[in-house]
């Protein structure tokens, strides 16, 4: 199977982390364009983690990197996303169930690649945080992955545009 889309740059290559995320985003309105919402990876690099990671030690990732998403890469391809969400949710469903989570890898509880809503870096070029809105309205997603489309067959992940971060952005103007 081929992977829907890669990272653009191999993970050994990529500056390291940085401690925390910005505290503060930058202040948004309605008619700002639509890039303005979204982390770029040409300036910020994903947070990526192994498929195959304990699900306790993607919960550390989070926690010491301040994200509350990361990529699930098998090699340089992107195979899903995990969020926070995803990883409480699991983590109730496990104690429900009286089974360990910490048998749980991120693979299990990621949403696979090919059903995270995404959209396309020409088409967010175009847009506006009005437009954002409306997508996020409409599909009741909390992520937007974005994808810049480099030939036929393949893509690169270019961004990620959180929901919630970006209506704490137009909150706070």
């Amino acid at each position: 199977m081929n992977p829907p889309y890669l990272l653009a740059q191999p993970p050994s290559v990529l500056p390291p982390l940085s401690p925390r995320s910005p505290p503060h985003p930058p202040l948004l309105k309605v008619s700002d364009p639509a890039v303005r919402a979204m982390t770029d990876f040409l300036e910020d690099p994903p947070r990526t983690v192994a498929q195959d990671s304990a699900l306790d030690q993607v919960v550390d990732h989070m926690f010491r990197f301040g994200v509350r998403a990361f990529l699930v890469v098998d090699e340089r391809a992107v195979i899903g996303l995990i969020t926070a969400e995803d990883v409480s949710d699991a983590q109730h469903a496990m104690a429900r169930c009286g089974t360990a989570a910490r048998e749980l890898r991120a693979a299990d509880v990621m949403t696979p690649s090919l059903d995270v809503p995404a959209i396309d870096w020409r088409t967010l070029q175009e847009s506006r945080i009005a437009d954002l809105l409306e997508i996020f309205e409409g599909s009741g997603v909390r992520y937007l992955v974005v994808l810049q489309t480099e030939t036929a067959s393949w893509s690169t992940v270019r961004g990620l545009i959180n929901r919630q971060r970006l209506e704490r952005a137009l909150r706070r103007s």
